[in-house]
């Protein structure tokens, strides 16, 4: 079994937005320090189904090309995605299901 690198959440931003047409909705925002780098702009999102994921921030550059950061390894990306549950939790009192 791999070991998860440590990392931290900081910085959340509770949002708590509306349901979009599919049924999913925005959280929260949070910056990830891992391995010595700092990735803004996180989201922490609710699918329709009430389970919610950690992605990375999404934008343009300033000549409109898209630009992403992923979590390609899958357990990194549900140990962010629980981390960021539990930071959720703690500053809104509403438990999620991040699984």
């Amino acid at each position: 079994m791999r070991s998860i690198p440590e990392f931290t959440i900081k910085k959340m931003t509770v949002f708590d937005g509306q349901s979009n047409m599919q049924g999913n909705r925005l959280l929260a925002a949070f910056d990830l320090s891992l391995n010595g780098m700092k990735v803004r702009g996180c989201l922490l999102t609710e699918k329709a189904d009430g389970v919610v994921k950690a992605k990375g921030p999404i934008g343009k550059t300033h000549r409109g090309v898209d630009i992403s950061v992923t979590f390609g390894d899958p357990a990194i990306a549900r140990a962010v995605t629980h981390k960021a549950a539990v930071a959720y939790c703690t500053l809104t009192g509403r438990e999620v299901a991040d699984e």
